[in-house]
């Protein structure tokens, strides 16, 4: 690659970068609170409750995410409801990733004995307080390697976001062909720059899986 070209491209995909990275941040700790909560009604013995979560993960792990994104860009203007494209941006990729946070996580919950629910109930343990504090910390060191493959997943979803004309990296490097006239070094460099930020995801997940092991 000469100097030229990475002169020029090297500033686009930084600022691309940034706001890929702030976007998969959001969404990532949005979708943590979405997931959480859905898959705790999952696994939820009311019918209506299980209901509700049963068609969120169906809707939105079963619509692709392109579609998902252009049916919620479009149709809160037309309900009155007026957000830019970074929020929606937002909103749809937690909503999307909290869908399999939630499997993750009802998976996780599912692993553990009944006995220890059914304790809990008869010592009138209010139910989110004995998933905080008896169920999730025992799952755990289960759930976090899922959940960085699909954080993982998610910062590489946020390349779709550039339809809805947010400049993020994917649109950054387009933009940078545009003026390079080369692709395959500037897809190159925008790869690379993908590929550290999930290096950095599954660095943390590790450590974090780590720590969890040597607590126990």
């Amino acid at each position: 690659m000469s100097m030229h070209i990475l002169e020029i491209t090297f500033p686009l995909l930084l600022k691309g970068l940034k706001l890929t990275v702030c976007i998969s941040v959001l969404a990532i700790l949005f979708s943590l609170v979405a997931g959480s909560i859905v898959g705790s009604l999952y696994i939820s013995k009311n019918k209506l409750l299980h209901g509700i979560a049963y068609a969120y993960v169906k809707i939105f792990r079963n619509i692709p995410f392109m579609i998902q994104i252009y049916l919620i860009y479009y149709a809160l203007p037309a309900l009155g409801l007026y957000v830019n494209a970074f929020w929606t941006g937002v909103i749809v990729l937690a909503l999307y990733t909290g869908a399999y946070i939630a499997i993750i996580l009802e998976s996780g919950l599912r692993s553990v004995s009944k006995g220890q629910y059914e304790a809990s109930i008869a010592l009138n343990i209010p139910y989110f307080t004995m998933l905080r504090r008896i169920i999730l910390p025992q799952i755990f060191g289960v759930i976090v390697p899922p959940l960085t493959s699909q954080f993982a997943t998610t910062v590489k979803e946020s390349s779709v976001l550039s339809v809805i004309t947010i400049a993020e990296l994917t649109m950054m490097t387009n933009e940078a062909i545009g003026i390079t006239f080369s692709p395959f070094e500037v897809y190159v460099l925008s790869g690379i720059l993908y590929w550290a930020i999930n290096l950095c995801i599954e660095r943390i997940g590790k450590y974090i899986e780590y720590k969890t092991v040597l607590q126990k």
